[in-house]
C-alpha cells in the first residue's frame, strides 16, 4: 500500500529550476533511499514533503491527503542530532509525546536501552558522542505517531566505524517498528546496504535518472558489503552517477 505519493513535483527559485517533474512513491514499511550529486535538490524535496516549502507544481499525497504546505505529518532527522542541550536523553526522547499529551515513558526507556544507552537516560547531549546523539534522535522519531520518517544524511558527520555500527542498529530498530523511511545520502554503499529501493537523481535541475528494487534479502549483515553481487551493484550505481 502506498503511504507517500510524489506526483510531477517541480520547484524553482526565481529563474533557477531545482527539481523537474519528480514522481515516486513510498510504501508502508518500506525503506527508500534517494542518491544523487550535491546540489541536486534532495534537501529541497524534504522541505516540501515536510510542509516548510511549497513546490512550483505537482502534488504530495500522504495516506490520501494532499500535504503541501502542511506541517506535522512526518518525522524528520537532519544531519545534526537537533537535541535540546538543556534536556536529558529521556526528556529529549519524550519531547514530542509531551506536546501531544500521550507519554509512554516505559517504551522510551526500553528503546533507550535497546540503543545501548542504558545508564545515559539522565545524561545531557554534551555528555554523548556523535553516534549516541543520533541514536537519541532516531529513538525520538520512532516514538512519534507519524508513519513516515525523513532522514537527511544523518550519518554524514560520523566516522566509518561508527557509521557502520549505526547502520546495523538502525536496521534492527526499523525491522521491529516498520515505519516507512525516506533516506537521503551521497554514500552509495550506505544506500545499497540499507534500502529496499533506490532512487537516483540527476544533476540540477534534478529528475529521476533511475530507480531500482534491490535484491538483497533481510536481515542484512556487514558480510554483504564484500559479496560480489553487492560490489556489482555498487559499480552499476557509481557508473550512473558519474556519467551524466
Amino acid at each position: 500500500m502506498k503511504l507517500l505519493e510524489v506526483n510531477h513535483l517541480s520547484k524553482s527559485f526565481g529563474n533557477q529550476e531545482i527539481l523537474k517533474d519528480i514522481s515516486f512513491h513510498v510504501e508502508d514499511g518500506e525503506f527508500v533511499s534517494i542518491l544523487g550529486p550535491s546540489g541536486s535538490g534532495k534537501s529541497t524535496l524534504f522541505r516540501m514533503i515536510g510542509g516548510i516549502t511549497k513546490p512550483s507544481s505537482g502534488s504530495i499525497i500522504l495516506r490520501g491527503e494532499n500535504i503541501i504546505g502542511k506541517k506535522g505529518h512526518i518525522s524528520y532527522i537532519p544531519q545534526s542530532s537537533s537535541l535540546f542541550p538543556w534536556r536529558t536523553v529521556l526528556q529529549n526522547v519524550l519531547l514530542d509525546q509531551e506536546l501531544s499529551g500521550k507519554v509512554d515513558k516505559e517504551r522510551a526507556v526500553q528503546l533507550i536501552e535497546r540503543a545501548g544507552l542504558k545508564g545515559y537516560e539522565h545524561a545531557y547531549p554534551h555528555e554523548l558522542s556523535g553516534g549516541m546523539k543520533q541514536r537519541v534522535s532516531f529513538i525520538r522519531s520512532f516514538m512519534n505517531p507519524q508513519s513516515l520518517i525523513l532522514l537527511d544524511e544523518p550519518f554524514s558527520a560520523l566516522d566509518e566505524f561508527t557509521r557502520l555500527s549505526m547502520h546495523k542498529w538502525l536496521l534492527s530498530i526499523w525491522s521491529e517498528n516498520k515505519k516507512s523511511i525516506l533516506f537521503v545520502t551521497h554514500n552509495i554503499e550506505e544506500a545499497l546496504f540499507l534500502s529496499d529501493r533506490l532512487i537516483i537523481f540527476s544533476e540540477k535541475p534534478a529528475n529521476i535518472k533511475a530507480e531500482f528494487t534491490l535484491p538483497f534479502s533481510r536481515p542484512r549483515n556487514t558480510e554483504l558489503l564484500l559479496t560480489e553481487p553487492f560490489l556489482q551493484w555498487k559499480r552499476k550505481v557509481f557508473s550512473l552517477l558519474v556519467n551524466e
